[in-house]
């Protein structure tokens, strides 16, 4: 976002034709909007109808909201006008608005940019709309909600008070000589490290878990070659989303689909049965499946005559015990005499089994899931979170009684990552990349 930040901005919440359309106009020059559509400016913040016109020409019946300064989203003087939802409309008004001095078309996230200079909602917030805006499931969105709540920035805040209040115990020992250090504030100096540095430490390793929520956990199909994978996973998505063929090696390549399981972003990959081959394609294939594998949260091992002797148990990369493998006798509509070893039998064709296995699934994924919302989420939190962590961490190797005034810089490096996560960052850079990834409108 090079562009002028002074200029007066406008967009439209849809690309598309649609019934509605909402067009926000935000900065310094809104207030002109009235004018130069020849309309009397409705009292702040109600609805007004209005008609809008343009040197003679009707342009639209519309509804309209003025936002003065300080009472709208970006904290900038603000209209809203809900057009219908013609694209010519919305052409025409663009057009327009564009051949008046310092009005242009904002650049994706923009508004909710200057709602962040302008200090209506910290960074922490401004990132949870765009996640809100493009969640898939429940638990996403209540996660994203909270955050634009406040609920993640207050924790973020709270770890910042203690760290301050950290520092300020520090900074009296400064004053002390080595000698004279009372001990009982020594010790409630270590005691409040501590316990900061476990509150940043769960924060961190529970990001883990919430990028699967963001992102999806991960469920990889695994068997011999024609054990029933593509089968399953079209069963399972009920779209015919993979090859099915009695030949065995058909699936050279990853294939995934998402599901909402009650809730829970699931991503499915079908992989290429593991065997020895001479083929390439089916090689390179083979790889790929090994690498999502690693990655997994639940592993479905396919066999279709209930013998599990498949070796991918025993590798040596399948070493997390919080991968959970779940043994899956396939085809029993067709093969029924077999041993009774597997933790649930399906039938792809019929659907037998298909609900007990997605039920399966679901509990040991929901048994990973945090229950607090409050969360870390975004690469740029969790950097931040790290990094606040480490200082805190290498306080550990100092003496309170000879390297206090480190101690003290490591507490201020703490403070000020903490703080980067919620505050304007002064990188222009930095910002252009968080709300680049917003749509046009936001």
């Amino acid at each position: 976002m090079k562009q002028n930040d002074y200029d007066t901005i406008f967009a439209s919440s849809s690309q598309f034709r649609s019934a509605i359309k909402i067009i926000r106009i935000s900065g310094k020059n809104a207030k002109k909007t009235s004018s130069i559509f020849n309309f009397k400016r409705p009292a702040p913040r109600t609805f007004g109808l209005r008609k809008l016109i343009y040197k003679d020409n009707v342009i639209d019946h519309a509804p309209v909201v003025w936002l003065p300064r300080g009472k709208s989203f970006t904290g900038e003087d603000t209209f809203e006008i809900y057009i219908h939802g013609s694209v010519v409309i919305e052409k025409w008004i663009y057009k327009i608005l564009s051949s008046y001095k310092n009005f242009r078309l904002a650049e994706p996230g923009e508004f909710t940019k200057r709602a962040t200079l302008n200090g209506n909602i910290d960074l922490v917030q401004a990132e949870s709309i765009n996640e809100i805006i493009n969640t898939q499931t429940e638990k996403q969105l209540s996660i994203a909600q909270a955050q634009l709540d406040g609920s993640l920035s207050n924790v973020i805040n709270s770890w910042r008070k203690e760290i301050i209040y950290i520092s300020s115990l520090i900074e009296s020992l400064i004053d002390f000589s080595d000698e004279d250090i009372p001990e009982e504030l020594s010790n409630l100096f270590l005691r409040r490290v501590k316990k900061i540095q476990k509150k940043i430490k769960d924060s961190v390793n529970f990001a883990k878990v919430a990028s699967f929520i963001k992102e999806g956990f991960i469920v990889t199909i695994i068997g011999k070659p024609n054990a029933g994978k593509s089968s399953l996973i079209n069963a399972l998505t009920k779209l015919n989303t993979s090859i099915v063929t009695d030949i065995p090696g058909t699936t050279r390549d990853l294939i995934q689909q998402k599901i909402d399981l009650k809730g829970l972003p699931v991503i499915l990959y079908d992989t290429a049965g593991i065997r020895k081959t001479n083929n390439i394609i089916e090689k390179k294939g083979i790889e790929l499946a090994i690498n999502i594998i690693k990655k997994s949260n639940v592993i479905l091992n396919l066999c279709e005559d209930g013998k599990f002797n498949y070796n991918i148990l025993e590798k040596d990369f399948l070493n997390d015990s919080k991968i959970k493998i779940i043994n899956v006798k396939t085809k029993v509509d067709i093969k029924k005499n077999s041993k009774k070893n597997a933790d649930v039998e399906i039938s792809s064709k019929t659907n037998f089994g298909i609900n007990i296995l997605l039920e399966k699934m679901y509990s040991y994924l929901s048994s990973l899931e945090p229950k607090e919302t409050c969360l870390i989420t975004s690469e740029r939190q969790v950097l931040h979170a790290k990094k606040a962590l480490s200082a805190l961490n290498r306080i550990n190797n100092l003496s309170i009684i000879e390297e206090t005034e480190l101690i003290a810089e490591e507490l201020r490096l703490a403070s000020k990552h903490i703080s980067n996560i919620t505050s304007f960052i002064d990188n222009e850079d930095v910002l252009d990349k968080i709300f680049s990834s917003f749509c046009i409108g936001k």
